[in-house]
């Protein structure tokens, strides 16, 4: 019998704790693209960071608001890592309104997830898969926009799939040890969720509750389920979850589990909550550009998928594979029958789909499959392409006339085109899966640095708050003690972050009859006429300083032109303005 061969270079790097590094860095770099450069983006993320700062600034890190209105709709978790992450960068800080420190928990979320995707994956599959998916998913361009970004998603995430990751460990442990019970996973296990749980409510133990409730239905095995009911195990979850739900149900009387229900989850499983509505198909339409580059790997991940499911349920050989089904097809379908939809809501079940995708890229190499490689290569190319010609159009929202949106557009196009072109040869040339990897990530990363570090910092028409701000510092309006601004018609809570919290989000009636000469005002275009005619009846005016503000919305949904200005005495402004 021939001696076994050694491994090789790359799997002694799989199987060590290199692989870990790797993964946590391309999450990490994939997460700081735009980082520093994006400004604070409606609406979610800016509620989420615009409510931190206020905790910080009145020291109240029990209740969640948003200038003087509870929000509560999510838990308090986020809000605190966002604080947490502010006091410690707060040396190199200028001010506290900065928003890359609150986004450096989501990138943290984002690199927790890649690590236990990989140590679920070792779990499941080879170390080599394991590595695969464990890149393609860090490095995926939801993931990496949602690591990015100052909200609970990303957060959520790296929770949730370490205690799915905890699940398929314990499921992998030998029957003896499994009899004795792992302590130490159950104990992570519940210690996840339960974090979870802090950020956003009940999405982490739902997602574990159909991976488990799915499982056990198909393969009618519950035994290695045993070790969860330790009795410690729920019992931490419960002691990091219970002393902030009391002390804000206390604080509240009440008021806040009411609102979380029926002002945010309700909504959201009853209709389409605020705007939102989509059709079954959603997700699945949305899934191979938003998951890409492991897009490649699709259709051999649908084939071993269905390979999977007609296998008898008693054969060991896919028991692995119904995990990460088990995983991933409960919580998507779950999403995809709710009518609320939104991108990232089906996030939690990437780093399962990814592992598949690994798992059949390593099984399409090893087999005569003649449909899964060009079906992939072909799919890769139409979802690189689509994502460049979304690149290029936002290109057209930097400053300039219609040739120079013309050349920037062509020019990001042509960067884009040129990296899904390198990929999509790579991809027809080379036969190794690690290369292909290699490939598939390099490209992910090329696309998610042209989007989020060069095209949105600059595309100051999807800026507006922004933009104000600009106008309003050229003006030299910014809200003081002695000033405050007024701002009707553009309820942002971007432009609150931005400048302060103080700022007065009113109706067109209340601006004209508070407001004060020399009081700085923004007033959205739909608003100015009333806004003047009521000033006018206080012998007021108001005294445009710079050209309006024009952009999108994201938060409204809809194009804006907001009026910088003061506000004089009407004599003064038929002179000519304040002097």
């Amino acid at each position: 019998m021939p001696p076994a061969l050694p491994p090789t270079l790359f799997d002694q790097f799989a199987r060590a704790w290199r692989g870990y590094v790797l993964v946590a860095l391309i999450a990490f770099l994939s997460a700081q693209f735009g980082a520093g450069r994006v400004p604070v983006m409606d609406a979610d993320e800016a509620r989420f960071a615009q409510a931190t700062r206020q905790m910080i600034e009145t020291g109240d890190l029990l209740r969640i608001r948003l200038q003087d209105q509870d929000r509560n709709r999510k838990p308090i978790g986020v809000h605190w890592a966002q604080a947490a992450s502010v006091f410690v960068m707060q040396p190199v800080m200028r001010q506290n309104n900065e928003i890359w420190p609150y986004r450096l928990p989501s990138a943290f979320g984002l690199v927790l997830a890649a690590i236990a995707c990989l140590w679920a994956g070792r779990a499941l599959l080879n170390e080599r898969a394991a590595l695969f998916g464990a890149a393609l998913f860090a490095a995926g361009m939801l993931a990496g926009f949602e690591g990015m970004t100052a909200k609970t998603d990303a957060l959520l995430l790296g929770f949730t799939t370490l205690a799915v990751a905890a699940l398929a460990r314990l499921r992998a442990l030998p029957d003896e040890r499994r009899i004795l019970g792992s302590k130490e996973l159950a104990a992570l296990f519940w210690i996840a969720l339960g974090v979870g749980v802090l950020i956003k409510g009940p999405v982490a133990p739902m997602v574990a509750l159909l991976t488990i409730t799915m499982l056990g239905f198909w393969e009618g095995r519950w035994k290695w389920m045993r070790p969860l009911l330790w009795w410690p195990g729920p019992t931490l979850a419960v002691l990091l979850v219970a002393p902030w739900f009391v002390m804000i149900s206390l604080e509240t009387s009440g008021r806040f589990f009411v609102d979380m229900m029926f002002g945010d989850i309700a909504p959201k499983l009853t209709s389409g909550d605020e705007g939102h509505f989509a059709l079954p198909g959603y997700h699945l339409f949305l899934l191979p550009f938003l998951i890409f580059p492991a897009t490649y790997a699709l259709p051999a991940a649908a084939r071993l998928a269905w390979e999977t499911v007609r296998a008898p349920r008693a054969d060991d050989g896919h028991a692995n594979l119904r995990f990460l089904i088990a995983w991933a097809a409960p919580t998507m379908l779950f999403f995809e029958f709710a009518p609320t939809k939104l991108p990232h809501y089906v996030l939690p079940a990437y780093p399962a789909i990814a592992l598949l995708c690994a798992a059949g890229l390593a099984a399409m190499h090893g087999r005569q499959w003649r449909t899964a490689h060009p079906a992939g290569v072909v799919l890769f190319a139409v979802a690189g392409v689509v994502i460049v010609a979304l690149t290029a159009t936002g290109a057209t929202f930097m400053p300039g006339d219609f040739a120079a949106d013309l050349r920037r557009a062509i020019s990001a196009a042509l960067v884009g085109l040129g990296a899904v072109a390198v990929a999509f040869t790579a991809l027809m040339m080379l036969r190794r899966p690690a290369a292909k990897v290699a490939v598939l990530v390099a490209c992910a990363l090329v696309l998610s640095f042209s989007l989020r570090e060069r095209i949105l910092p600059e595309a100051r028409a999807l800026n507006v708050s922004s933009e104000a701000v600009a106008a309003l510092t050229r003006s030299r309006l910014l809200p003081t003690d002695e000033r405050p601004l007024w701002v009707v018609g553009y309820g942002q809570s971007s432009l609150v972050f931005m400048t302060r919290t103080s700022i007065r989000l009113v109706s067109a009636r209340e601006a004209a009859d508070r407001a004060d000469i020399g009081d700085a005002l923004l007033v959205e275009s739909r608003e100015l006429a009333d806004v003047e005619t009521q000033l006018a009846e206080r012998g007021l005016a108001f005294v445009q300083t710079e050209p309006p503000v024009r952009g999108l919305s994201l938060g409204r949904g809809e194009r804006v032109a907001l009026f910088v200005g003061a506000v004089a005495e009407l004599s003064e402004a038929a002179a000519g303005g304040p002097q």
